[in-house]
């Protein structure tokens, strides 16, 4: 697919005879499937104003059209808008010496927290599975349990930050309802730490964070577990389950309002268009404009029945450019330095066409992290893997030791996983 020849247009601009290639609504797939079973996602030609009216009904804001197949219109290409973006991205790196902190050197090495927060989250979803069983049946939330295991998941965190959310930010094929909420608690404790929140204040939000889909016990599993898309009615009752998230924490003894928010507004968004409320702007809590950038975030990077997931880059490059109708863009450029430019596991292809995986961030520089040399573009050849510690290499005379793109793993047979430390943690 040529990206130059994909244009961005707004649903207003759309006309008959226009190529849909994409609708850009992926926003939704958290939770939702797409709202209604007769509205098609796949790309095709738009036939009828009826069916411009159908597109503009499910909330798609933007849409992607290619002009190879169908009408042309003005609007800026695919190639262009990712290019902005990716300028946006490099923007966000604070490696400039004369403003950078420095920050202080982990108590623990990354090889030697790995294995305890592995431990952790297994520990964390076993109890999310407990307890997400327990409330199906009507039972009370065991806060001090939730509390205990968050405590020692943001322990692990304040050890070496790398370790556990290097965990999250490379998908396993554990059961996803569980290791989401797990994955939404670590990426929002690390997201706290990032914005100097004090430990009570990154507990109670993960503790929000591990509990925020509970309601979703109190919706029909045959809707919550539906291989396809939802109907209306089926979409209004899956809404239901934010509405159940917040009656249980509220009924839940000493939960705390962080919490509460957390669960009850990680599906609003800041234009209005979320639910359940429609909340706008600050009228959403800063916990709640935090749980939608991460609930999105995890979603749209996991493999799910009715979609493959996004690389991390390519996730965050798609958030940025939904950033200015669905999140706080401040808020979402702050979780990009909390995860990364280019986050564990992105397959980088450097200045001199090596291929290296990045294995660890750096937290002095976001465009010079820690990677492994694992092949070589330009011979189309594997390499023997060799750490590499690209801050090294900043600066004018870089060497050709300078990241210029992310690249897909599949095309070129790599799987991330082997080079990560202890890769057998990364199942």
């Amino acid at each position: 697919m040529n990206s130059s020849t994909i244009k961005k247009v707004p649903v207003n601009k759309l006309e008959v005879g226009m190529f849909v290639n994409d609708f850009n609504d992926e926003w939704q797939d958290p939770d939702d499937h797409g709202k209604d079973e007769k509205f098609s996602r796949n790309p095709r030609k738009l036939n009828t104003g009826q069916e411009i009216q159908s597109v503009i009904k499910q909330g798609i804001k933007e849409t992607f059209i290619d002009i190879t197949k169908g009408k042309d219109a003005e609007g800026q290409t695919k190639a262009e808008i990712e290019t902005e973006l990716q300028a946006q991205l490099m923007a966000l790196d604070y490696d400039n010496e004369e403003d950078m902190v420095m920050p202080d050197h982990p108590p623990t090495s990354f090889e030697e927290e790995l294995e305890k927060a592995a431990d952790v989250k297994s520990q964390a979803r076993k109890l999310v599975g407990n307890i997400l069983g327990d409330a199906r049946m009507g039972k009370q939330v065991s806060l001090e349990a939730v509390k205990d295991t968050v405590r020692e998941m943001a322990d692990s965190m304040f050890r070496n930050p790398d370790a556990i959310l290097s965990l999250s930010i490379i998908k396993s094929r554990d059961e996803y309802t569980f290791m989401h909420s797990v994955n939404v608690g670590v990426f929002l404790m690390s997201f706290c730490r990032s914005m100097d929140m004090d430990e009570e204040e990154i507990i109670q939000i993960g503790v929000g964070g591990m509990l925020h889909d509970i309601g979703k016990m109190r919706t029909p599993v045959e809707i919550l577990n539906k291989q396809g898309k939802l109907t209306d009615d089926e979409f209004k009752q899956m809404q239901e389950h934010v509405v159940f998230s917040r009656t249980i924490l509220e009924e839940t003894d000493g939960m705390e309002l962080n919490s509460i928010e957390v669960a009850s507004e990680h599906h609003e968004r800041v234009d209005g268009s979320g639910y359940p409320n429609k909340l706008k702007g600050d009228q959403i809590s800063q916990a709640g404009q935090m749980s939608a950038i991460v609930d999105v975030y995890d979603a749209i990077t996991s493999d799910r029945c009715y979609h493959k997931g996004n690389l991390p880059t390519v996730a965050l490059q798609r958030m940025m450019g939904w950033s200015k109708s669905h999140f706080n863009p401040e808020l979402l450029q702050q979780f990009i330095q909390c995860v990364g430019i280019y986050p564990i596991s992105t397959l980088v292809r450097l200045e001199n066409n090596l291929l290296g995986v990045v294995v660890k961030s750096n937290s002095q520089s976001l465009l010079h992290p820690i990677i492994k040399i694992v092949a070589d573009a330009k011979r189309k050849k594997h390499l023997n893997p060799m750490e590499l510690d690209l801050l090294k290499y900043r600066g004018k005379y870089d060497n050709g030791f300078r990241i210029i793109r992310t690249e897909n793993p599949e095309v070129w047979k790599i799987n991330p996983k082997k080079f990560m430390p202890n890769p057998k943690l990364y199942k």
